[in-house]
C-alpha cells in the first residue's frame, strides 16, 4: 500500500460530490469536511504531526498553510488553531495569527495560552490596552493549575513592564 494512501480522499466520496445536494446536506447536518471525507482521527493526527514538524523546522509559512488545511478539515481542534496562530505570528502576520487566536479561545474556552500569544500580537501591534486585557485573561485562566505555572508567571512580568 502507498503510504500517501489513507491521506487520499476515498473514492466513494468523490462519487458522492458530484451530487450538488450532498455537500449542502452534510454541512446543514453539523459535519466537518473530516468526517464528510471519511479522514481518521489517526490521520489527522499524522496531518497534525506533519504540520507540527515543519513548525519545529521553523518552517512558518508551510506550518501555516498545513494548519488553515486542518483547521478546515476540522475547526473544532483547539491544536489546529493555536498551531495557525503560532505560526502566523512567527510570520509576523499578527492580524492573522489574533484571528486564529479568537478561534482557539472559542474550542478551549479555559485556555491561557491563546490569550497569551494574542497579548503579544497586541504589544507589537501597539495596542497596549488590548495587550493588558489579554496578559490579564491568560493570568486569570491559567489559575492555580501547575501546567500553566510559566505562562501565568510570564504573563505577570509582562503586565508589570507593559503598566510601567
Amino acid at each position: 500500500m502507498d503510504h500517501l494512501e489513507e491521506f487520499r480522499i476515498p473514492k466513494e466520496t468523490l462519487e458522492k460530490f458530484k451530487d450538488p445536494l450532498f455537500l449542502q446536506k452534510q454541512v446543514q447536518a453539523g459535519k466537518s469536511f473530516q468526517e464528510i471525507l471519511g479522514y481518521t482521527h489517526a490521520t489527522m493526527d499524522k496531518f497534525y504531526h506533519a504540520a507540527y514538524n515543519l513548525f519545529q523546522q521553523q518552517r512558518y509559512e508551510e506550518a501555516s498553510d498545513a494548519f488553515v488545511f486542518l483547521t478546515t478539515l476540522n475547526p473544532r481542534v483547539h491544536n489546529y488553531w493555536l498551531g495557525l496562530g503560532m505560526s502566523e505570528q512567527l510570520n509576523q502576520e499578527f492580524d492573522t495569527a489574533l484571528m486564529a487566536y479568537s478561534m482557539a479561545t472559542l474550542t478551549d474556552e479555559t485556555s491561557p495560552v491563546p490569550h497569551y500569544h494574542s497579548a503579544a500580537c497586541y504589544n507589537e501591534l501597539k495596542d497596549i490596552k488590548s495587550a493588558l486585557a489579554s496578559f490579564e485573561l491568560a493570568v486569570q485562566f491559567s489559575g492555580t493549575n501547575e501546567r500553566h505555572a510559566t505562562i501565568k508567571s510570564n504573563a505577570q512580568a509582562a503586565l508589570s513592564r507593559l503598566r510601567r
